[in-house]
């Protein structure tokens, strides 16, 4: 039989979350703590034991709060949540944002679905708008679709001259052609991200025991 003793890991967390007796909740007493994610499967079995007062009285938690750009359910498997913040850790800063974005613009909270946007974050086709400029979402939007995608157009504004330093692109009406795209050609996810309806994630694509053996992490392992 193997004991660990508990501890927070040096690994920066992506996930943190206070979890709580259910049983000592419901008779009226809070019994828990904060646990940061990612950490070892191994160190979350002792903290369930040692911090929460896990037995064979009480055997059954609750996630009472939590600090993630991601919503997250109550009574969501503590080890998926490990899963999901070593996946988390992988990625880039612009991956994290865009897959929150994602699952919070479609009501996203169970963290299967979560792991499998995670997953295929790259295959959305989308903008990312300017947070330090100026101007509506449309008008952003506007914008960007002019200097990441629509460049032809942009070249061709920019050519024609209508007198002094001026072309057709300082008149161009950039909200009212965001506009037009964000009402046919897809979704503002939040402030940040425009993704377009021509590509969209298979929320059940993958099991999280598949996207587990794809990271192939020793601290998803249990060893005792």
């Amino acid at each position: 039989m193997c004991e660990q003793t508990f501890s927070q890991t040096n690994t920066q967390p992506q996930l943190k979350v206070y979890i709580a007796n259910l049983g000592k909740y419901n008779e009226g007493e809070l019994v828990g703590d904060w646990l940061n994610l990612p950490t070892t499967n191994n160190a979350i079995k002792t903290f369930l034991k040692n911090q929460v007062g896990l037995n064979s009285r009480y055997e059954e938690y609750s996630i009472h709060d939590y600090e993630s750009d991601f919503s997250l359910g109550e009574y969501e498997n503590l080890y998926d949540l490990n899963l999901l913040a070593v996946k988390l850790e992988q990625m880039s800063k612009t991956e994290q944002n865009l897959a929150s974005a994602y699952c919070n613009a479609n009501g996203l909270k169970d963290v299967p679905s979560i792991l499998n946007v995670c997953e295929q974050v790259n295959d959305l086709s989308y903008v990312e708008l300017d947070a330090n400029t100026w101007g509506s979402k449309e008008e952003k939007l506007g914008y960007a679709i002019l200097d990441e995608i629509n460049t032809d157009l942009k070249d061709t504004l920019e050519k024609c001259k209508l007198g002094g330093h001026l072309t057709a692109y300082d008149y161009f009406d950039f909200e009212k052609y965001g506009r037009d795209i964000a009402i046919n050609e897809g979704y503002f996810a939040n402030d940040d991200f425009f993704i377009f309806y021509t590509t969209d994630i298979d929320q059940k694509l993958y099991t999280p025991q598949e996207i587990k053996t794809n990271l192939n992490d020793p601290r998803l392992n249990e060893t005792c």
